[in-house]
């Protein structure tokens, strides 16, 4: 009997530690492996979680901003790679510690990133979107390497509100409208998405 019980002491220890091991696994999938925030994957399920929550109870209304980093590629090209794998990390962290609670931050793509912003209308979430645009912008860049100042990012947003009927594609589309809005207007700003018309 004690023989057994050692036995299955050992397997449940192996157990848990597979456990611990899918969990690790399951989370490295969902992360962006540069920046340490949820990547496109994890981005498309909470969107999609976040429209079923609105489903079931109307209630539960949610802002969707799209910011890219301004000029990306030139800075990329002017410092290379590596400066601009700093700048990625430095927007993310920025992101994050700018964010509260519930509120979801993803590497979109490239540049990109998306924030989901639960219980938030898009005039509160255009006022957070704000608030990190400047907090980037006031971070200066600097080569780690040998000290030199190369100078400040910028982003560029875009906002929407989601509204009751929405698909992914609606809301994504929208904010990324409003995205290019801020792009073509002049850059380091943030674009409220145009008023869904009712269908």
């Amino acid at each position: 009997n004690k023989k057994l019980e050692q036995e299955l002491g050992k397997q449940a220890q192996v157990m848990m530690g597979l456990q611990r091991d899918l969990d690790r696994v399951r989370q490295e999938a969902m992360t962006d492996g540069l920046t340490n925030v949820a990547n496109r994957k994890a981005f498309d399920i909470q969107l999609n979680k976040m429209i079923e929550a609105h489903e079931s109870n109307a209630e539960q209304t949610f802002s969707l901003i799209l910011m890219d980093i301004d000029h990306f590629k030139s800075f990329n090209d002017n410092y290379g790679h590596q400066i601009g794998d700093q700048v990625l990390r430095l927007v993310a962290k920025t992101l994050l510690d700018g964010v509260k609670g519930r509120d979801f931050v993803a590497r979109y793509g490239g540049e990109e990133f998306a924030l989901l912003l639960p219980n938030t209308n898009q005039h509160a979430g255009q006022r957070l979107a704000d608030e990190l645009r400047e907090a980037v912008a006031n971070k200066q860049v600097v080569n780690r390497n040998s000290g030199k100042k190369l100078g400040r990012i910028t982003l560029s947003g875009g906002i929407t509100e989601f509204y009751g009927g929405d698909t992914v594609d609606d809301i994504i589309e929208r904010a990324d409208n409003a995205l290019y809005e801020a792009k073509n207007k002049g850059r380091n700003m943030i674009c409220l998405a145009k008023v869904k018309i009712a269908r």
